[in-house]
Protein backbone atom coordinates (compact mmCIF):
# COMPACT_ATOMS: atom_id res chain seq x y z
CA UNK A 1 0.00 0.00 0.00
CA UNK A 2 1.37 3.42 -0.94
CA UNK A 3 2.00 6.11 1.62
CA UNK A 4 -0.50 8.98 1.82
CA UNK A 5 1.99 11.20 3.62
CA UNK A 6 2.22 14.72 2.20
CA UNK A 7 5.45 15.87 0.64
CA UNK A 8 7.23 18.79 2.24
CA UNK A 9 5.65 22.05 1.11
CA UNK A 10 2.51 20.31 -0.15
CA UNK A 11 -0.67 21.75 1.34
CA UNK A 12 -3.39 19.61 2.82
CA UNK A 13 -6.56 19.40 0.77
CA UNK A 14 -9.14 21.93 1.86
CA UNK A 15 -12.76 21.52 0.87
CA UNK A 16 -13.62 24.11 -1.82
CA UNK A 17 -16.61 25.43 0.19
CA UNK A 18 -14.48 25.86 3.31
CA UNK A 19 -14.25 29.61 3.95
CA UNK A 20 -10.52 29.15 4.62
CA UNK A 21 -9.86 27.35 1.32
CA UNK A 22 -8.61 30.43 -0.50
CA UNK A 23 -8.26 32.72 2.52
CA UNK A 24 -6.44 31.17 5.47
CA UNK A 25 -6.84 32.96 8.79
CA UNK A 26 -5.04 36.31 8.79
CA UNK A 27 -3.14 36.27 12.08
CA UNK A 28 -2.17 39.97 11.78
CA UNK A 29 -5.78 41.03 11.29
CA UNK A 30 -7.01 38.81 14.12
CA UNK A 31 -4.27 40.10 16.45
CA UNK A 32 -5.28 43.70 15.66
CA UNK A 33 -8.95 42.97 16.43
CA UNK A 34 -8.50 40.65 19.41
CA UNK A 35 -6.00 41.83 22.01
CA UNK A 36 -6.14 38.42 23.71
CA UNK A 37 -4.74 36.80 20.55
CA UNK A 38 -2.00 39.38 19.87
CA UNK A 39 0.54 37.99 22.41
CA UNK A 40 0.59 34.65 20.55
CA UNK A 41 1.43 36.12 17.14
CA UNK A 42 5.06 36.53 16.12
CA UNK A 43 6.68 37.30 12.79
CA UNK A 44 9.07 34.95 11.03
CA UNK A 45 12.20 36.09 9.22
CA UNK A 46 10.22 36.64 6.02
CA UNK A 47 7.76 38.89 7.89
CA UNK A 48 4.87 36.42 7.89
CA UNK A 49 2.71 36.26 11.02
CA UNK A 50 2.85 32.91 12.81
CA UNK A 51 1.78 31.21 16.02
CA UNK A 52 3.47 28.41 17.95
CA UNK A 53 1.25 25.41 17.14
CA UNK A 54 2.72 23.51 20.10
CA UNK A 55 1.45 26.14 22.56
CA UNK A 56 -1.97 25.04 23.85
CA UNK A 57 -2.91 28.59 24.85
CA UNK A 58 -2.08 29.92 21.37
CA UNK A 59 -4.14 27.30 19.57
CA UNK A 60 -7.01 27.64 22.03
CA UNK A 61 -7.05 31.42 21.57
CA UNK A 62 -6.90 31.05 17.77
CA UNK A 63 -9.87 28.68 17.88
CA UNK A 64 -11.75 31.06 20.18
CA UNK A 65 -11.18 34.11 17.95
CA UNK A 66 -11.97 32.23 14.72
CA UNK A 67 -15.25 30.96 16.16
CA UNK A 68 -16.10 34.48 17.31
CA UNK A 69 -14.82 36.39 14.26
CA UNK A 70 -16.11 34.06 11.54
CA UNK A 71 -19.10 32.39 13.19
CA UNK A 72 -20.33 34.82 15.86
CA UNK A 73 -19.85 32.19 18.58
CA UNK A 74 -18.56 32.68 22.10
CA UNK A 75 -16.51 29.60 22.99
CA UNK A 76 -14.04 28.50 25.63
CA UNK A 77 -12.54 25.25 26.89
CA UNK A 78 -10.58 24.69 30.09
CA UNK A 79 -6.91 23.77 30.23
CA UNK A 80 -6.07 20.23 29.31
CA UNK A 81 -8.96 19.64 26.89
CA UNK A 82 -8.52 18.82 23.21
CA UNK A 83 -8.48 21.97 21.12
CA UNK A 84 -9.87 21.62 17.59
CA UNK A 85 -8.71 23.58 14.59
CA UNK A 86 -11.63 25.40 12.98
CA UNK A 87 -10.53 25.18 9.31
CA UNK A 88 -9.90 21.43 9.56
CA UNK A 89 -13.17 20.69 11.36
CA UNK A 90 -15.05 22.84 8.82
CA UNK A 91 -13.73 20.46 6.14
CA UNK A 92 -15.41 17.52 7.86
CA UNK A 93 -18.74 19.34 7.99
CA UNK A 94 -18.54 20.11 4.25
CA UNK A 95 -17.53 16.53 3.41
CA UNK A 96 -20.53 15.24 5.38
CA UNK A 97 -22.70 17.77 3.51
CA UNK A 98 -21.38 16.31 0.24
CA UNK A 99 -22.23 12.78 1.36
CA UNK A 100 -25.73 13.78 2.42
CA UNK A 101 -26.42 15.47 -0.90
CA UNK A 102 -25.02 12.56 -2.94
CA UNK A 103 -26.81 9.46 -4.18
CA UNK A 104 -24.68 7.30 -1.85
CA UNK A 105 -27.04 7.84 1.08
CA UNK A 106 -30.76 7.32 0.40
CA UNK A 107 -32.99 10.31 1.16
CA UNK A 108 -35.22 9.16 4.03
CA UNK A 109 -35.91 12.25 6.09
CA UNK A 110 -39.21 14.09 5.65
CA UNK A 111 -37.68 17.51 6.33
CA UNK A 112 -34.89 17.58 3.73
CA UNK A 113 -34.00 21.19 4.46
CA UNK A 114 -32.52 20.56 7.89
CA UNK A 115 -29.95 17.88 8.58
CA UNK A 116 -30.00 16.39 12.04
CA UNK A 117 -26.83 14.89 13.44
CA UNK A 118 -25.82 12.82 16.42
CA UNK A 119 -22.29 13.60 17.57
CA UNK A 120 -21.09 10.65 19.62
CA UNK A 121 -18.34 11.77 21.97
CA UNK A 122 -18.97 15.47 21.49
CA UNK A 123 -16.38 16.37 24.08
CA UNK A 124 -15.85 19.64 25.86
CA UNK A 125 -15.23 21.63 22.69
CA UNK A 126 -18.54 20.70 20.94
CA UNK A 127 -16.92 21.71 17.63
CA UNK A 128 -18.96 19.68 15.13
CA UNK A 129 -22.38 20.77 16.41
CA UNK A 130 -21.18 24.38 16.62
CA UNK A 131 -19.83 24.42 13.07
CA UNK A 132 -22.68 22.37 11.60
CA UNK A 133 -25.22 24.78 13.06
CA UNK A 134 -23.20 27.90 12.17
CA UNK A 135 -22.23 26.93 8.62
CA UNK A 136 -25.29 25.01 7.47
CA UNK A 137 -28.08 25.46 10.03
CA UNK A 138 -27.95 21.81 11.03
CA UNK A 139 -29.34 20.55 14.33
CA UNK A 140 -27.41 18.18 16.60
CA UNK A 141 -27.71 15.98 19.61
CA UNK A 142 -24.39 15.41 21.30
CA UNK A 143 -23.31 12.74 23.74
CA UNK A 144 -20.27 12.50 25.93
CA UNK A 145 -19.19 12.48 29.50
CA UNK A 146 -19.19 15.67 31.60
CA UNK A 147 -15.95 17.18 32.88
Amino acid sequence: MGSKKRKRGERATTHPRNKYSDNPPDFSLLASKYSTFAPYVFYSGDGRPRIDWTDFNATRELTRVLLHHDHGLNWWIPDGQLCPTVPNRSNYIHWIEDLLSSDIIPKVQADRDTAKGFDIGTGTNCIYPLLGASLLGWKFVGSGSPL
